[in-house]
């Protein structure tokens, strides 16, 4: 038996988990991640037990920016963006586009970057796929200046400079949300001066004496390896590397042009892909002054460009998402891509008025070899708010294919009785002239939100809705604001399956991703959000339409792993500290074996070990999380969580991890099992700020097990308790419970001295194996000033 330090590794199925950390989600974000639920951690290449052990379905990154993108890993292994969240809700400010390369990079550029992309913003700094694999990025973006020769080295706006090379030619330091919205707002102000003096918009240069700004450590985006191409300083022609097989074809110049609505060349970012083999040759490179010119094989291609239109403020007033689905090259050839061509509008006729809040237009290129369009080259326009998105119309592919989606969202007009529409575009192998969704009643699945936030959280939130299909490009979900507490329905289509994820971040603390639920059209259904109390556990996770997730709660070969997350009132919901938060949090977990420390996590809510076969052995998992520290929060401020189990037995076929999961350790001959760790739901009768008017007050409980797509232990549930503690835990008085077999109602007296007051609640359960339970949750709800 060895305890697992955390700076060591696991196998590549198991540093899976880790390509995107704990779940800190910024409530001002809202991604992608076809998040899956705590487990849903893909495969992946070289990561750390550490990042394991902190791993969750989806994680937030900071762009320089300031903007918030939310990750989870795709069905490959790698992150993959769920949401967008602007820094900004000014009107113009939401404008985002984005790339994927072959290798499954995937670039997220906020629209007012975009001029400057290739010039002074290294694409690296945009590099989302990147930036989720690195942990030390979750609140920050370190970046490498280099300075013009002869220029005295000085602090760029939004950026803090830590050290200086010693020739002065470049410096490190860092951007982090709040110095990014510096840097957004200076974008602006440089582009509205172009605009205001007929210029083209990044013809000012964004800061004096700077060549570059990327990411320290990345391979400049300019020179590496099929998702971008270095320039050449002759004649100004782009050489992308290319693959080995590339370099035996003689090379033909190919001239792009672009230009905006007004027919103004760009400075902006085009994708180039060969769709006789996308590995070949697949390029992100940059436009300058409306041209672009690259020495490409012989062979065929496609080519896009989000091009962005702004105004004399600097706002985004429309994105266009040009396509040209076939290009033969076979000498020297140009190529147009005009925003004016693209002259349909994202839109959708709904049942009851909307508006919209949320356009996304998303366009993948596969080539002749196939493949799957969620890994495939893809080029993406985007808008958080009500700047429009436009497409040109393009037919189906002659060589290899064209994924092409869509989603619309908008917000009702009756303050009265708040209601919005998620929808998704049906995937098209074609650009059609008429982008405009139209759905019926009948089409619609009906989902009741309730949005619950503590009393001390800001009442400004983020939602999000995502539809999930592995046959899908790579796409944004909806990120848009919603003041909180609120009750909103939400109509949902099924153009796709009908598997959506959606999310909640009430104010800055806290974040809950939904696991992939499948809404049926004609059916109405209901999801509570941040409802307490507040815990620390497992839950029912679901794998969704996606191969590959990890366990996060099991054994294989004597690899134990078991991640706790945050949890509220919806069992398959995944719970997380928000990084935009700067609050001070804490988490722990422990394992002990028969008495034994053999984990010691101080600041995971996970724990690995590896040897653990001995079939009699018993263990203690001890977690939990504080937010005392957290102004945000005023109730579930602690959560201390223990939970006592045995390894399942092989003979348990119930608990034989399902073929869409995997785990540490897994093999033929070593079955993934899933570990007997009990779970608590709660459902306490109180308002959407988790306030109780009732001197008489009841709680549901439920008692169950973790699974997995419903692979778990089926032992009966033998016992429940709950107590609640009016004293800030010194004493504690039992309440009478009534139910059996792991469902059960709680009643007790919130006497008058505790009116204003938050009490503790602490569950306690046991199953026939023996296994047992502990959550004991402090300011867990509050009681009004007045009750009945």
């Amino acid at each position: 038996m060895r305890s697992t330090p955390l700076s060591s590794r696991l196998s590549a199925t198991a540093r899976a988990a880790a390509a995107l950390g704990v779940m800190m989600t910024a409530t001002a974000t809202a991604t992608a991640t076809a998040t899956l639920g705590a487990p849903a951690l893909a495969a992946q290449e070289t990561l750390s037990v550490k990042a394991a052990a902190q791993a969750s379905a989806t994680r937030t990154v900071t762009l320089v920016t300031g903007d918030q993108v939310m990750v989870t890993t795709g069905e490959s292994g790698q992150p993959r963006v769920l949401a967008v969240n602007p820094a900004s809700r000014a009107a113009g400010s939401g404008a985002f586009l984005s790339f994927q390369d072959a290798s499954g990079d995937q670039y997220v550029i906020p629209a007012a970057a975009q001029p400057y992309v290739g010039r002074q913003l290294d694409l690296s700094l945009f590099d989302v796929t990147a930036l989720a694999e690195d942990t030390s990025t979750s609140d920050r973006v370190p970046v490498t200046v280099s300075f013009a020769k002869g220029a005295k080295p000085s602090t760029p706006t939004g950026l803090t400079l830590t050290s200086t090379s010693t020739s002065g030619s470049s410096a490190r330091g860092y951007t982090t949300a709040a110095s990014g919205r510096k840097l957004a707002r200076l974008l602006k102000q440089r582009i509205a001066a172009d605009v205001r003096a007929g210029h083209k918009p990044g013809s000012t240069p964004l800061f004096a004496g700077v060549t570059s700004v990327g990411r320290t450590g990345a391979t400049t985006a300019s020179t590496s390896a099929t998702d971008a191409a270095s320039t050449s300083a002759t004649d100004g022609v782009s050489t992308p590397a290319t693959s080995s097989a590339a370099a035996d074809y003689k090379l033909h110049i190919l001239r792009i042009t672009a230009e905006d609505r007004s027919g103004g060349g760009v400075n902006g970012v085009l994708l180039v892909t060969n769709t006789d083999d996308a590995a070949m040759m697949t390029a992100v490179l940059p436009v300058d002054d409306g041209i672009e010119k690259v020495a490409v094989p012989t062979g065929h291609y496609s080519l896009a460009a989000p091009v962005v239109d702004f105004d004399a403020s600097g706002n985004v007033t429309a994105q266009s998402l040009v396509t040209l689905t076939d290009l033969s090259v076979t000498g020297a050839t140009t190529a147009d891509l005009d925003a004016r061509t693209a002259t349909a509008q994202i839109a959708a006729t709904t049942p009851r008025t909307a508006t919209a809040d949320f356009a996304a237009a998303t366009w993948a290129r596969t080539d002749a070899g196939g493949g799957s369009a969620s890994t495939a080259p893809t080029a993406s326009a985007v808008s958080t708010d009500t700047t429009p998105v436009y497409v040109n119309p393009q037919p189906s592919a002659t060589v290899g294919k064209v994924a092409y989606r869509t989603q619309w969202s908008g917000r009702g007009t009756d303050t009265a009785d708040p209601y919005r529409y998620d929808l998704g575009g049906q995937l098209s192998d074609q650009v059609a002239a008429d982008q405009r969704i139209t759905v019926t009643a009948d089409q619609l699945a009906t989902v009741r939100q309730r949005y619950v936030r503590d009393p001390a959280a800001s009442p400004d939130g983020i939602i999000t809705s995502g539809e999930l299909n592995p046959d899908l490009p790579a796409a944004f979900s909806a990120a848009v604001a919603q003041t909180m507490p609120a009750r909103v329905t939400d109509y949902v289509n099924a153009a796709n399956g009908g598997v959506w994820i959606q999310q909640s971040f009430p104010g800055t603390s806290l974040a809950f991703t939904s696991g992939a639920r499948t809404f049926v059209p004609g059916r109405t259904y209901t999801q509570d959000w941040a409802r307490g109390p507040i815990g620390l556990g497992v839950g029912a996770y679901t794998s969704g339409p996606f191969d590959g997730a990890f366990c996060s709660a099991c054994v294989a070969d004597g690899n134990l792993f078991a991640f706790l997350t945050t949890t509220d009132s919806e069992p398959d919901h995944d719970g997380g500290i928000s990084v935009y938060d700067e609050q001070p949090h804490a988490v722990r977990a422990q394992l002990y074996r028969d008495g034994t420390l053999v984990a010691d996590e101080p600041r995971n809510p996970a724990v690995y070990v590896d040897g653990q076969t001995a079939a009699d052995a018993r263990y203690r998992l001890v977690a939990e999380q504080d937010f005392t520290g957290d102004t945000g929060l005023s109730q579930s401020t602690t959560a201390h969580t223990e939970l006592t189990f045995g390894l399942p037995s092989a003979a348990d076929t119930g608990s034989l991890l399902p073929d869409r999961f995997s785990c540490e350790g897994q093999s033929p001959t070593t079955p993934c099992m899933v570990l007997p760790l009990l779970t608590a739901s709660f459902d306490l009768a109180a308002d959407d700020r988790n306030t109780s008017h009732r001197t008489v007050q009841s709680m549901g409980l439920d008692i169950g097990h973790v699974t997995f797509d419903g692979a778990g232990s089926r032992a009966a549930i033998t016992s429940a308790a709950v107590q609640v503690s009016f004293d800030g835990g010194q004493t504690w008085r039992d309440s009478d419970l009534k139910g059996s077999r792991g469902h059960y109602r709680a009643h007790w007296t919130n006497p008058h001295s505790a009116r204003g007051t938050s009490p503790a609640i602490r569950v306690t359960a046991t199953d026939a194996d023996g296994n047992a339970l502990s959550e004991t949750i402090t300011h867990a709800y509050t009681v009004a000033a007045t009750t009945s």
